[in-house]
């Protein structure tokens, strides 16, 4: 006989299955968020760290830069001592690329611009020379050239770059001429001062002169301000007059085109210069009187627009920028805009048909 199993007793106070599966969802969004949590503390520190570490590497290669600078310029000395000149010079150019120039350039710079020794003392102190066998009665040798001491245990053979200095301005090459006597009296400016000077000065006008013919005027301006304070420029007082009108008048041919016309105007009739710059300023001139014109007619003025349209046809330059076309388009137009009054009278301009070329600076005709 089968014994009866005994029913299961039910509590009143267990919660349905759906309450369950509520606490199981609630669990497992703590623990979601607690491994969140976790894993950007995690992330968190390893920033701080890759931060730390990439600050520390920028920190090392900044020191290690600096180590290499500062072991270039001990480096230099002594290729300088070796005869080894051009190692020498080829690290000073490494240090005039380095941002911020190292505080050890500015002690060597003199020493770029000498160059030490010539070409010529150079190929000459490194080629070996027989020497006598000393004697009791020998007198000690004498240098062949006298060295100047410049600071830092460095000599110069100052003798040698005069030499060379001179070479340069009787094969004209004045630029090679300034750089090395510039570098004479940055060694030393006692230095047979007054020959020197007067080198100098011949060379600094002798480059501005040769600027100025070629067109290089800022240039040319800055060397003649150099030569001034040496001494009597002469006739590159006249050149910089003109080419700062020059300059003056092309800055100002759209922003101003008023006074760059009567820039210009000074240059051509007063100065009578048609042909300077190779007659570019008729050029120029004439750009000008196109834009004069145009802000005539911008400001309503018609008949004002008209004279310097004119003005402008008149001139023939050899290479004109504005198109003779649109200068009688735009004479039309303004003549039309002013048809009652009297037509003015152009400006005689037969004489600035820049057929031929005159130097720069120099009067034409």
């Amino acid at each position: 006989m089968l014994k009866r199993q005994p029913s299961p007793t039910i509590n009143p106070l267990q919660p349905p299955k759906e309450r369950r599966g509520f606490t199981c969802l609630v669990w497992l969004v703590i623990l979601t968020i607690g491994l969140f949590s976790s894993s950007l503390v995690v992330i968190g520190g390893a920033y701080v760290g890759w931060t730390s570490g990439v600050a520390t590497a920028g920190a090392n290669d900044a020191a290690t830069a600096r180590a290499a600078v500062q072991r270039q310029c001990e480096l230099i000395p002594g290729n300088l001592e070796e005869g080894s000149f051009d190692l020498a010079v080829r690290r000073l150019r490494d240090l005039q690329l380095q941002t911020p120039a190292p505080a050890c350039l500015h002690a060597l710079l003199p020493l770029a611009t000498a160059l030490a020794p010539t070409s010529a003392a150079r190929e000459e102190a490194l080629r070996p020379s027989p020497t006598a066998l000393p004697t009791r009665s020998a007198p000690a040798a004498e240098p062949a050239w006298t060295a100047t001491d410049a600071g830092g245990g460095f000599t110069y053979d100052l003798d040698a770059l005069l030499a060379e200095a001179q070479n340069d301005l009787n094969a004209g090459d004045y630029a090679a001429a300034i750089d090395t006597l510039d570098a004479i009296i940055s060694i030393d400016e006692d230095y047979q001062s007054e020959l020197v000077r007067r080198l100098f000065l011949g060379a600094l006008k002798s480059q501005a002169q040769a600027l100025f013919r070629s067109g290089r005027l800022s240039e040319a301006i800055v060397l003649t301000g150099r030569a001034e304070t040496l001494g009597d420029i002469e006739s590159l007082q006249y050149e910089r007059f003109i080419a700062l009108l020059y300059l003056d008048a092309q800055r100002l041919k759209v922003t101003n085109p008023a006074e760059a016309v009567r820039l210009f105007n000074r240059i051509i009739y007063e100065q009578g210069l048609a042909n300077y710059m190779n007659g570019d300023v008729i050029a120029e001139m004439q750009e000008a009187l196109r834009n004069y014109g145009d802000a005539f007619n911008y400001q309503g003025e018609p008949c004002q627009a008209r004279a310097q349209y004119e003005a402008a046809l008149n001139l023939h330059p050899s290479y004109s920028r504005v198109s003779r076309a649109e200068l009688n388009s735009k004479l039309q137009e303004a003549a039309q805009a002013c048809p009652d009054q009297p037509q003015l009278p152009a400006t005689s301009n037969e004489h600035l048909d820049a057929t031929t070329r005159a130097p720069i600076g120099e009067r034409s005709p």
